[in-house]
């Protein structure tokens, strides 16, 4: 009994890097589909506004040409300067005030609110504000208020530095102040006592 035996194995490509292969092929296709239709819309629009400039430009140049040729051109360009010459000392004296709000010396144009908007972001318990004071166009600030407690008064105001440095905003001096609030109508009992300060 004889048997036989194919030592030739048939080497079998692959189906699925056949398939993989044609879907890279169908996708970079219809990349390149949009892409050109995007790039079709984009000239359109283009075409579309250089078209709309060249009739703005045509109506401007026959403006010109029309007033040009009225005889009563040179009134109103002497009617124009008399009008910008009455306007200027108006614009002076407007600049004259935007300049030093512009540069600072008269606060900030944007206005505080971030400031107190930070300020109320930053709380510590048993401790609160009675009053706020920003000047130098923001870069100088000072709070006074109350503590339960001299502990409170020093983390609030780490706080506070770390949360105002973006700023330029720095507390530099603390003042702290014992006070008593309610006295107490029995013997031997402390009155109540609290610390006033001022951060500035």
């Amino acid at each position: 009994m004889s048997q036989q035996i194919n030592l030739l194995a048939r080497e079998h490509k692959p189906v699925g890097s056949a398939l993989w292969a044609l879907t890279a092929i169908v996708a970079l296709l219809l990349g390149l589909l949009a892409y050109d239709a995007m790039l079709r819309t984009d000239n359109n629009q283009l075409r579309l506004t250089a078209d709309a400039g060249q009739r703005e430009l045509a109506q401007v140049k026959a403006a010109m040409a029309a007033r040009r040729q009225r005889p009563d051109a040179d009134k109103d360009a002497a009617a124009l300067k008399a009008e910008i010459d009455e306007l200027k000392p108006r614009a002076e004296v407007a600049r004259q005030l935007l300049e030093p709000i512009n540069m600072g010396s008269l606060g900030s144009p944007d206005g505080y609110a971030q400031y107190l908007i930070k300020l109320g972001s930053v709380s510590e318990q048993g401790l609160w504000i009675t009053s706020v004071s920003i000047g130098n166009a923001g870069k100088l600030m000072s709070l006074s208020g109350r503590a339960l407690r001299n502990e409170s008064v020093l983390r609030y105001a780490k706080r506070l530095n770390e949360a105002f440095a973006p700023y330029d905003v720095q507390f530099k001096s603390l003042e702290m102040t014992p006070e008593n609030m309610v006295h107490t109508a029995q013997a031997g009992k402390p009155a109540l006592t609290t610390v006033a300060f001022k951060l500035h």
